[in-house]
């Protein structure tokens, strides 16, 4: 698990489709190797969004969420 003064090199946005369970299983892939921050929830459709501070890169970040991308219609944005 990451300290919370680790010092991050990348942060992205990510924002996704679903309940806030989805959110929350989205956010639980990512909790080992970084920080998810500013969360904001839109209720009509139900749509969420945060902040990831992390050391992945793009790529790593994709292969560890997986099959959620697709399942939540994750986007991740620089």
């Amino acid at each position: 698990m990451s300290s919370p003064d680790s010092a991050y090199t990348q942060c992205y946005r990510l924002r996704g489709e679903g309940d806030i369970a989805a959110a929350t299983a989205t956010q639980a892939r990512l909790r080992e190797h970084g920080m998810c921050s500013f969360f904001n929830w839109d209720p009509r459709p139900p749509r969420w969004r945060f902040f990831y501070e992390t050391n992945l890169s793009h790529a790593e970040l994709d292969q560890l969420l997986g099959p959620l991308r697709a399942r939540f219609k994750i986007v991740i944005e620089d």
